[in-house]
């Protein structure tokens, strides 16, 4: 069954304005997801030089009274073309050096970003509802 999500901003703004108390558990969870999308992107990556690991990264981008942002990105330069794959590639000289196969989803950041995300935003919605707030789907 689809999950459609309405009033995600508002819930962002609500986020945005808990007590401090609140804000660092929030921050907690939000840190967690973002080195959980990390682990994972590592450990579905292949190893063969070990830089596509490598390249993976978390960077906390804020911190304060209105919580935490953090992202985590690929800075391998090849990171495109594993996941996304490549036509007939051929030389300067014309030689082929063939087509590199898109990498399957479950080898791919982006949807294990969003599965991350997920279970972020479910997380997310325990704390306030455990501290008093009323999230209420429909």
């Amino acid at each position: 069954m689809p999950v459609q999500w309405t009033g995600l901003e508002s819930f962002k703004q609500e986020l945005r304005n808990l007590p401090a108390e609140l804000t660092g558990e929030a921050s907690n969870i939000v840190i967690e997801a973002a080195k959980a999308t990390e682990r994972e992107t590592k450990g579905a990556y292949p190893h063969v030089t070990g830089n596509l690991q490598r390249g993976v990264t978390t960077t906390v981008e804020a911190i304060g009274r209105g919580g935490v942002s953090a992202r985590v990105k690929s800075n391998a330069r090849h990171a495109h073309l594993f996941e996304k794959g490549t036509g007939v590639r051929r030389t300067h000289a014309g030689a082929n050096r063939g087509k590199m196969p898109e990498a399957p989803e479950s080898q791919q950041m982006i949807p294990i970003a969003i599965r991350a995300r997920r279970q972020m935003y479910v997380k997310l919605i325990d704390m306030v509802q455990r501290h008093g707030l009323v999230v209420t789907q429909s």
